[in-house]
């Protein structure tokens, strides 16, 4: 599919919105297109309030509806301009330039936004949980300061193939690295290899020999892109589900059934964040249900996912990283 592009003209509006609805009238294709992520102005993304002079481009991309299965968004928690959402692991974080269905236009829509919040961080298409926002410029700001000071928390349960024991820190540097696709994916040592830890500990295991699982909660101290994934690979225990860094595409159990994985098995369970009088917030993303059904069918221990928030992580970390690092 290709983006109709538009040139604008001295009677069309002086925003993006207005642009839109004059080329568009009342079809949604089009006047809808900001808000939904798929308008692009003089090729970057834009928001609906946006001003446009004459001879700037629009380029507006045709709507795709991926994940039509997906689990509604949820609004765990709103204080001021800061907001907690809870993705569904189908949908991504924000819009892809055909217009995907995304977590943060879903929050706009729900809360009956203007335009779609900021997405503090990224969750991978794959990945479910709890994922910070912002709705406003002096939220986003508050919150660039609290993950500079090392202040955003975030706890994962991740359930990795092949058994991983006790606790500690990865801290192996992570980097880009070309995949036999074409795609460059990170990587351990890969190209501009930065530092980077994760704290983890094995709350459950479950199978045995080859069919051997581990539920593992996951605390990142750094926020490298795809950290907890690459790392747990490194560990030798890639997250089941999790192809880009060897991850199975699907699991036998002890008992020789066969687990097609759809997902990959890595969920943002809790983020704490200090409000702008200081006090601490915290929201918790419950499991969804496909990863508690995983873990069942692999034999694993119910009541493991509850004991992931008491089973807290190794405190030391590596030379020359922070306590505070987030």
């Amino acid at each position: 599919m290709t983006a109709a592009r538009f040139r604008v003209g001295p009677s069309d509006g002086p925003t993006v919105a207005d642009v839109l609805e004059r080329m568009g009238g009342a079809s949604r294709g089009l006047a809808g297109a900001a808000a939904e992520g798929r308008a692009f102005l003089n090729a970057r993304r834009a928001r609906p309030d946006d001003a446009v002079v004459p001879g700037d481009e629009l380029a507006v991309w045709p709507a795709r509806r991926d994940a039509p299965g997906a689990p509604p968004v949820e609004v765990l928690a709103r204080w001021g301009e800061i907001l907690v959402a809870s993705k569904p692991a189908a949908l991504p974080t924000a819009p892809e330039r055909r217009g995907t269905r995304s977590l943060i236009t879903e929050v706009a829509e729900l809360l009956g936004l203007r335009a779609p919040p900021h997405a503090a961080s990224r969750l991978d298409v794959g990945v479910s949980g709890a994922v910070l926002c912002a709705t406003g410029p002096r939220g986003q700001r508050h919150l660039a300061a609290m993950r500079e000071a090392g202040r955003i928390a975030r706890v994962y349960v991740g359930v990795a193939g092949g058994r991983i024991e006790g606790a500690g820190t990865w801290d192996a540097p992570i980097g880009a690295a070309r995949s036999r696709g074409g795609r460059s994916l990170p990587a351990v040592g890969g190209a501009g290899a930065k530092d980077a830890a994760t704290r983890y500990r094995a709350v459950a295991s479950a199978g045995g020999g080859a069919a051997a699982v581990t539920l593992l909660r996951l605390d990142p101290v750094t926020g490298r892109m795809h950290q907890l994934r690459v790392h747990a690979a490194h560990a030798g225990a890639p997250l089941l589900g999790d192809r880009d860094h060897g991850g199975a595409r699907s699991w036998t159990t002890a008992r020789g059934r066969v687990l097609p994985l759809d997902r990959i098995a890595l969920h943002a369970l809790r983020v704490t964040v200090p409000d702008e009088a200081g006090v601490e917030r915290a929201a918790l993303a419950p499991v969804p249900d496909e990863l508690r059904d995983l873990w069942g069918a692999l034999d694993g221990d119910g009541s493991a996912w509850e004991e992931v928030l008491t089973a807290t992580p190794e405190a030391s970390l590596p030379p020359g990283l922070p306590s505070g690092a987030r």
